[in-house]
C-alpha cells in the first residue's frame, strides 16, 4: 500500500473521480465538501452526459478509468429539435447522443452513485468542511467561480411519454437553447441563458408556454430550480501543491454548457499525473484545451449569425446523423484556429490563477 495522502477539495463528479482513481492505485484520500451532502448545487434535474465529442463512448470511457455505472444511466438516441421560422424537426443516430442522467442527492443520481463507489473505497468523505490552504498535494474541484450562463427550469412530475427536444429562440432562450427531457414518469424543462439575465423571469414564462402548447406536457408536483455555469482557459492549473480541475479550472462546453465529460476527464488527468508524477499542465492542455478554445470559436459564431445559425445547425441535425455533425463542429479545424485570435479579442476569459 502506498503511503501518499492526497487531500480534495469539492465532492463534485472531478473531486470525487480524482479519489476513486487514486484510492484504486493505493493513495489515502480525503474528501472535503462544504456542504451537507454531494450534489447540492442540484435538485434531481435531469442532465445530458454528452457522447459526440469523441469516438468512444463515455460509458466504455467510465468503465477503463474505473467508474461505475450505478447510477440512472439512460441513452438517447433521438429527440425533436425546434428553430426559428421553420418546422420542428426530428433527430436520430445509430448512436447514443447523450446519456440521460439524474443530477443531486437523491437515489439513482450521478452525484449519490459516485459517493457510494467513494464510501465503497474507503474514501473518507468529510462534509460541511473546507480547506483552503496546502500543506501536501489538493485537488480542488469546487465549482464555477461567476455566471457566464444560467439555467432556469422546473423538475415535475409527468404521464407524458419518455422524449427529448432542445429550442433555439432568443424569445426563449436568449443566445443559448431551453430542452425538455422526460423519462419514466419525471421530467425537467429549463432555459439556458447566456444574454440578458435581468429579463429571466420572462424568459423562463416563455419557456413554459412553449413546451405546454408545442407539446402538450402533464406537468405535476413542479420544483423551480436554477444554476450557472462558468468557462474560463487559464495558462496553467497546477500552482505549487494545488491542482485545479473540472469547473474550478474553467474546463466547461462553451457553447452549451455541457461539461460532465470534462469534470471526469479532468478529475482522472489530476490524479494520474499524482500517479505517475507526470505534468498536470501538460495532460490537460494536450486533452482538453483544444476542445475549450473551439468551444469559444463556437460561442462566437453561434452569438454572430444568431436566427440563421440555429436554423443551420436544427437542419445539419437533422439530415444526417448529429453525432458526426457534432464531433465534427466540437473538435479542432483549421478554419476555427484562424477564428480563434478573433473569439480571443471578443471574449476575455484567458487568465491565470
Amino acid at each position: 500500500m502506498i503511503e501518499n495522502h492526497i487531500n480534495i477539495v469539492g465532492a463534485g463528479p472531478a473531486g470525487l473521480t480524482a479519489a476513486i482513481v487514486l484510492a484504486k492505485h493505493g493513495y489515502k484520500t480525503k474528501v472535503y465538501e462544504i456542504s451537507s451532502d454531494v450534489g447540492h448545487r442540484m435538485n434531481g434535474d435531469f442532465q445530458g452526459l454528452e457522447n459526440w465529442s469523441e469516438d468512444k463512448d463515455i460509458i466504455m470511457l467510465l468503465k477503463e478509468i474505473g467508474i461505475d455505472v450505478n447510477f440512472l444511466c439512460v441513452p438517447y438516441y433521438e429527440g425533436d429539435i425546434y428553430a426559428p421560422k421553420i418546422a420542428p424537426l426530428k433527430i436520430k443516430s445509430k448512436r447514443p447522443i447523450f446519456y440521460l442522467v439524474k443530477r443531486g442527492s437523491t437515489n439513482g443520481s450521478f452525484d449519490k452513485g459516485l459517493k457510494e463507489q467513494a464510501l465503497s473505497m474507503g474514501i473518507e468523505l468529510i462534509f460541511n468542511s473546507r480547506i483552503n490552504s496546502a500543506e501536501e498535494k489538493t485537488i480542488f474541484g469546487t465549482g464555477s467561480k461567476r455566471a457566464d450562463f444560467i439555467a432556469t427550469g422546473i423538475i415535475f412530475d409527468t404521464g407524458t411519454e419518455n422524449l427529448a427536444v432542445v429550442l433555439f429562440n432568443d424569445e426563449i432562450a436568449p443566445k443559448g437553447y431551453a430542452y425538455l427531457l422526460i423519462n419514466n414518469g419525471f421530467g425537467t424543462m429549463a432555459t439556458v441563458i447566456y444574454k440578458d439575465y435581468k429579463n429571466t423571469t420572462k424568459y423562463f414564462k416563455n419557456m413554459i408556454n412553449f413546451f405546454q402548447n408545442n407539446k402538450n406536457i402533464d406537468i405535476k408536483n413542479e420544483k423551480r430550480f436554477g444554476g450557472c455555469g462558468n468557462f474560463f482557459i487559464r495558462d496553467t492549473n497546477a500552482d505549487d501543491k494545488k491542482i485545479y480541475v473540472g469547473e474550478s479550472a474553467g474546463f466547461q462546453d462553451y457553447l452549451w454548457g455541457f461539461g460532465l465529460r470534462y469534470a471526469i476527464v479532468s478529475g482522472y488527468l489530476a490524479a494520474m499525473s499524482i500517479i505517475k508524477g507526470s505534468d498536470y499542465d501538460s495532460l490537460w492542455k494536450k486533452e482538453i484545451k483544444p476542445m475549450l478554445e473551439t468551444s469559444l470559436v463556437n460561442r462566437y459564431l453561434i452569438e454572430k449569425f444568431g436566427d440563421l445559425g440555429y436554423r443551420y445547425i436544427a437542419k445539419k441535425f437533422a439530415e444526417g446523423d448529429p453525432c458526426n455533425f457534432l464531433k465534427r463542429n466540437y473538435n479542432p479545424s483549421f478554419l476555427k484556429s484562424l477564428l480563434l485570435p478573433i473569439a480571443k479579442r471578443r471574449y476575455k476569459i484567458y487568465g491565470n490563477i
